[in-house]
């Protein structure tokens, strides 16, 4: 049964009690993963070191990570966070699949109302690297037609119920980075996924002409139904964060959220180069990603967890990227940069701007 639920706020609730009450479950279930699962599991990991009589500041991971991988305590934390994983998609995506004409004709009604448009290129030539189900998200964020609302609807139990209003996307935007002549025209969203951050960007910027720009069809199109249900006027397209199709030297900001970890090491220096095209002199690039090179934890259990994310979770190229610093990357393509105030949850801020 569909009901029309209203909004918590800015973000519509989904049309089911019974999908809303499961999410709360598996809201729970996740939050007692990363505490009380993890406690014990960091004691396991110290007392793995101590027997294997290894410095933790200095210890490679392959010196440890099979036996943090095979020990009972730390397997049992791993097993309970990856089935929390795949609760959290299954249950959107059956609510959607089961609905599916519904939701279809639902998205259909807003293809082309404004304020904002929608570019759809469902016949472009995908990269190699964007056809992996990151997150193990079913169908990935290409594969899917209900793509958006799935990680909509499932992200929000990733960030623990603390992002329900789009709160981390609306904090970037207060704190970014900005150009040192205070112009500010045109801004760029690049990997925008489902256009959190591109409409937290159109609010604080009312001024300025907004795109939100992903590979993924589906999120796109999902992204400019929120946009429009929001009444913020953002350009939506699906575009190639390495081929943007803009004009040299024709933007003043271009901002990237959590994108370049799920790229591999060549896309990730195809799309530096592009932004640094397409920014004018002056322009800035602000990135908020994960820390990289030497700014990475030393912490043997953060590590051996990132390894695990990095294999069971899809994240293809999230251990390639943190093995070089990200602003080296920057510099390769001739920005000037910079290392921001951390972010939500600790998450590194990386600002390049292009010299003068």
């Amino acid at each position: 049964m569909l009901t029309d639920r209203g909004f918590s706020k800015r973000n519509r609730r989904v049309r089911s009690l019974d999908v809303e009450s499961y999410s709360d479950f598996v809201l729970g279930f996740r939050n007692w993963t990363y505490n009380d699962l993890d406690k014990p599991a960091r004691e396991r990991a110290d007392e793995i070191m101590t027997d294997l009589r290894l410095n933790a500041e200095d210890a490679p991971l392959d010196a440890f990570r099979d036996q943090f991988h095979d020990d009972p305590v730390i397997a049992t934390r791993i097993r309970a966070w990856l089935s929390s994983q795949q609760l959290m998609w299954q249950n959107v995506l059956d609510h959607y699949e089961q609905h599916k004409d519904f939701y279809h004709a639902d998205m259909q009604d807003v293809d082309d109302k404004g304020p904002g448009t929608l570019e759809l290129n469902t016949g472009m030539d995908m990269p190699d690297y964007v056809k992996h189900e990151i997150h193990i998200q079913p169908g990935g964020y290409t594969g899917n037609d209900f793509a958006g609302p799935l990680y909509h609807y499932g992200t929000n139990t990733f960030y623990k119920g603390q992002n329900n209003e789009d709160e981390f996307q609306f904090g970037i935007a207060e704190t970014l980075a900005k150009p040192r002549d205070g112009k500010i025209e045109r801004i760029v969203d690049i990997g925008c996924g489902i256009g959190r951050l591109s409409v937290a960007l159109a609010e604080t910027f009312p001024d300025a002409e907004v795109w939100g720009l992903d590979v993924g069809g589906p999120l796109v199109r999902y992204a400019h139904r929120r946009a429009v249900e929001l009444g913020t006027p953002v350009h939506f397209a699906q575009r190639l964060a390495e081929d943007t199709k803009f004009e040299d030297n024709s933007i003043d900001i271009v901002a990237a959220y959590i994108l370049f970890h799920e790229v591999s090491e060549q896309g990730a220096k195809d799309i530096v180069k592009e932004v640094f095209r397409i920014l004018r002199p002056g322009g800035v690039f602000d990135v908020t990603d994960f820390h990289t090179g030497r700014a990475r934890s030393n912490d043997p259990y953060r590590r051996f967890m990132g390894w695990i994310d990095h294999v069971y979770n899809a994240e293809r190229w999230s251990h390639q990227f943190g093995q070089k610093d990200f602003l080296d990357t920057l510099r390769e393509a001739g920005f000037e940069v910079e290392k921001g105030e951390n972010r939500h949850w600790g998450i590194a801020c990386y600002i390049a701007r292009k010299p003068e």
